[in-house]
């Protein structure tokens, strides 16, 4: 009976390995993403803006002298205005959290009545 060689351990074959390798990274992502939990949630109740990760600059949005509201629409988180200038017409969107203006499309001004 010495002569016979001994079955290979379950916990020498590549499947277990492979098995064991998949658990230790999943259990390492865990636990990157339970940290940036705890991050994100100090963060949000010490006051802190988020805004550092995205441009930043906060500034209030106004209409040109002389201008008329014809319209408004909201969206989720946008306000969107048409409004009517000497300049011409133009379509504000305006971010409702801190008003400042997220895009804009200007329409040319009007052409000077023609003399026949």
């Amino acid at each position: 009976m010495s002569d016979m060689e001994q079955p290979a351990g379950p916990q020498s074959t590549l499947a277990y390995l492979g098995a064991k390798y998949a658990v230790i990274v999943l259990s390492a992502l865990i636990i990157l993403a339970l940290i940036g939990l705890v991050v994100g949630t100090v963060m949000k109740l010490s006051g802190r803006s988020t805004q550092m990760f995205g441009g930043g600059a906060m500034t209030a949005f106004a209409l040109p002298p002389g201008a008329i509201i014809l319209r408004t629409e909201t969206q989720p988180g946008r306000l969107i205005v048409h409004v009517r200038s000497p300049q011409g017409d133009e379509i504000d969107i305006i971010d409702t959290a801190d008003g400042h203006l997220v895009s804009q499309v200007k329409a040319a001004p009007p052409p000077p009545p023609s003399r026949q």
